[in-house]
């Protein structure tokens, strides 16, 4: 068993490094990974699967909440598994991005045909991935949902059943505009099934909920210190991947630019003769042009020039180490500039608070809200209202008198 095992982490190895891959964080990770998980069989008497790999991966996890370090570890403790694991069966043949979990698909194959018809229109309209992806995500838990109460057949579900799914205890702990997201997606689905003629029930998707309880709430944002100290970084000229990070930050807390777009974002969208940058949002699908303000654009060009590895693809932000592929959404880009705050100063630890920050700081400088909204690419106007909460000053001047009921204590007065 042990041999077998050495042997198989040599030859996944030797796979990795065939790959082009480079970084010494990540053999190290799957050295040490490969140490644990010997001892784990050995201890057992198990020989390796993905099967055991994973009940090795229950028995190391750290309990909630990680640190940043433990999830780091336990992540490459996992990519150490599926690698293993890839190479038992002889399909190791690329470095992949692993989703931590694939989304659940209903099992029945009449269900499987409409989610995939549904899939198809959806790719018609021109919906950013994210949101398909999303959709895709309720309408699957929603026809899982029909398959647990035997409804099997779509044309046979009734406006109860609708109805049925919303009030589920799952969605009692859920925000309200969470509710509002499954209910606009499971509406649109119904929509879709009428519109082909799959449900003979026309009213079906009027069983939807529509009342949803207001919910507002405060926008986090960085202090001022906070806000200064990530401007005035100083980065190492020596490590790349500090440089690269560093301008995407700029890019978020200065010009306020999603972090989908900043993914994405490519060479050729940087004007650098009219100091602009220009590009069609992920999210919105509409253009926009902002300035490329001197601070962001020297970050930028100190990337380009001196750290970005030499590849064919246009995608400005690349994996440092090989392969120099796009980064993933959820890589920790800010991490290591956001952990030097405590939660006073920087309550949240994403590229959304940065975003929001820029909004807060437009809207202090007395920026009209049309500029703003444009500027961070909302399409309404109104939107940025939700800012003013995180400005002290003007949330001031909207307090009310107490005027006519006025407190008759002294102690109050």
């Amino acid at each position: 068993m042990t041999k077998n095992f050495v042997q198989l982490s040599a030859e996944t190895l030797t796979k990795i490094e065939g790959f082009g891959i480079k970084s010494k964080t990540v053999f190290k990770g799957f050295r040490r990974s490969c140490r644990l998980l010997k001892a784990y069989l050995e201890e057992n008497g198990l020989d390796f699967n993905y099967e055991i790999g994973q009940k090795w991966l229950s028995a190391v996890r750290p309990c909630n909440p990680m640190t940043y370090s433990q999830y780091v570890i336990h992540a490459g403790q996992r990519r150490a598994v599926i690698l293993l694991s890839e190479q038992q069966k002889g399909a190791l043949d690329s470095w992949q991005v692993y989703p931590k979990k694939k989304t659940a698909r209903p099992k029945t194959e009449s269900y499987l045909q409409l989610l995939h018809s549904y899939q198809s229109r959806l790719l018609t309209v021109d919906m950013a991935k994210a949101t398909i992806s999303l959709a895709l995500h309720v309408v699957s838990d929603f026809l899982i949902y029909l398959e647990k109460d035997d409804k099997l057949v779509i044309n046979s579900i009734t406006p109860h059943d609708v109805i049925g799914y919303f009030i589920q205890d799952s969605f009692s702990k859920r925000k309200p505009n969470g509710v509002k997201a499954y209910a606009y997606k499971v509406k649109a689905f119904l929509t879709f099934l009428g519109d082909v003629g799959t449900i003979t029930e026309s009213k079906l998707s009027l069983a939807v909920p529509k009342v949803f309880a207001k919910q507002e709430s405060i926008v986090t944002v960085l202090s001022e210190k906070a806000v200064e100290a990530l401007r005035s970084i100083e980065v190492e000229s020596t490590v790349g991947t500090d440089i690269r990070n560093h301008a995407m930050m700029l890019l978020a807390l200065r010009l306020g630019i999603r972090r989908s777009d900043i993914i994405k974002m490519k060479l050729t969208e940087i004007d650098w003769k009219n100091d602009e940058i220009s590009f069609i949002q992920q999210k919105t699908k509409v253009p926009i042009t902002l300035p490329l303000l001197p601070d962001v654009g020297n970050a930028l060009m100190d990337y380009i020039l001196n750290c970005r590895p030499q590849v064919s693809n246009d995608i400005v932000f690349v994996r440092y180490y090989s392969p120099h592929q796009a980064l993933s959404p959820g890589q920790h880009i800010l991490e290591k500039f956001l952990s030097e705050f405590d939660n006073e100063d920087c309550p949240e630890r994403g590229l959304q608070i940065l975003r929001r920050t820029c909004a807060t700081l437009m809207l202090k400088n007395n920026i009209p809200r049309s500029v703003i909204s444009a500027s961070i690419g909302q399409t309404d106007p109104n939107s940025v209202d939700v800012y003013l909460s995180a400005d002290e000053e003007k949330m001031r001047k909207c307090g009310l008198s107490l005027k006519g009921i006025e407190c008759e204590r002294g102690d109050l007065r």
